[in-house]
């Protein structure tokens, strides 16, 4: 009972949901199909087909590694080269079962699900959903790898279907492509985990291997600080333009903080969006959904907002939101997990990827 009790929190190198929080009176964003506002950054564009190549050739290692050491123990060989693959420090962060993790949670939830939890020989199959896989590389030193997966793995003798969105940054670092966050969200799939109706609990982090990164350690003051004085501008344009229209001067204003092209993602209501499906999104429900002047509380939980910027041009942004939106009259608290990718072109911090999931407070 304890591993399925656990499971759930495990499926951390791969699983989780946006749109609304497991609270009541959460609200979930539209998924709606769109126009999108068209690229106009050369770096949004590039495609660095060999650092791409490289990505995929680390990632396929992962999965590899993942499959010959299942449930092979805790503290495996096998282990210990998954988790070599992670830039453990004080930037990483990792969102999974609606939790927020540190290095030390991850390392145990992988160690735990892989090593332990996982029958030997259990990965049946380490697999994308067809024409979901995509490898966006920035400056050729960040990659964001988003896909949907297609897992199947056996517990206690049963096979288990994982369909969930998945986001994993790797960053390059002395020579080598190591993930700094990763998150997780299930799949608007009924077959999913997620909805299998296994019941997951919280554990401790105790320990977590060292990081050797001088690129994990630095902060990058002044990017640090352009990026939340970006993130705020955002902020305040979504509570002026609440309920404002959908083609207003506000949400025209919402949506060129974006960077929108054939790299952009979105996971959001156990979906994938391309660049168009995001604008519709946006506009749809900060300018048509909400009340005018219905954004109450545009904030982060406390202390889990965090900005990591890696190589002065990329900044992860990470925190757990936490909005009050009015609605047809009634407020809404919306607590979830959120990741915004940001890169830097011509100056300015643009948006690259979105990730939302439901947070459990």
């Amino acid at each position: 009972m304890k591993a399925k009790r656990v499971l759930a929190v495990m499926i951390t190198s791969l699983f989780l949901l946006y749109g609304c929080s497991d609270n009541e009176g959460s609200v979930e964003e539209s998924g709606l199909a769109s126009k999108a506002s068209e690229s106009k950054s050369s770096v949004i564009d590039q495609t660095y087909p060999q650092a791409q190549a490289e990505v995929l050739e680390t990632f396929g290692e992962i999965g590899q590694i993942i499959t010959n050491g299942a449930g092979d123990g805790y503290d495996s060989p096998y282990m210990d080269q998954l988790i070599s693959f992670h830039a453990y420090g004080p930037k990483f962060t990792e969102f999974n079962d609606g939790k927020l993790y540190d290095s030390a949670g991850n390392e145990i939830n992988e160690r735990t699900l892989f090593g332990d939890i996982v029958d030997p020989g259990g990965v049946k199959q380490f697999a994308a959903v067809p024409g979901t896989l995509k490898v966006a590389v920035y400056f050729g030193n960040v990659a964001n790898l988003t896909f949907i997966s297609d897992f199947i793995l056996q517990i206690d003798g049963v096979d288990y279907t994982f369909n969930n969105l998945i986001t994993l940054l790797f960053i390059k670092t002395k020579g080598e492509w190591k993930m700094v966050h990763e998150h997780h969200s299930a799949a608007d799939n009924e077959d999913s985990f997620a909805k299998s109706g296994l019941a997951s609990k919280d554990f401790l982090s105790k320990s977590a291997s060292g990081y050797k990164s001088s690129v994990t350690d630095q902060t990058y003051p002044q990017a640090q600080a352009e990026v939340l004085a970006t993130f705020g501008e955002i902020g305040q344009i979504i509570t002026d333009g609440a309920g404002q229209g959908y083609d207003s001067s506000y949400m025209d204003q919402l949506i060129s903080f974006h960077a929108y092209g054939p790299k952009f993602t979105e996971f959001n209501d156990g979906k994938l969006f391309d660049s168009a499906g995001n604008e519709e999104n946006e506009r749809s429900l900060f300018g048509e959904t909400v009340d005018i002047g219905g954004v109450k509380q545009f904030a982060a939980v406390d202390g889990t907002l965090k900005v990591a910027v890696y190589f002065g041009n990329a900044a992860n942004v990470t925190f757990i939101s936490d909005f009050i939106l009015q609605i047809d009259g009634i407020e809404y608290t919306v607590n979830n997990l959120i990741t915004l990718l940001f890169v830097k072109t011509k100056g300015e911090w643009k948006m690259v990827h979105e990730h939302h999931s439901p947070a459990t407070l």
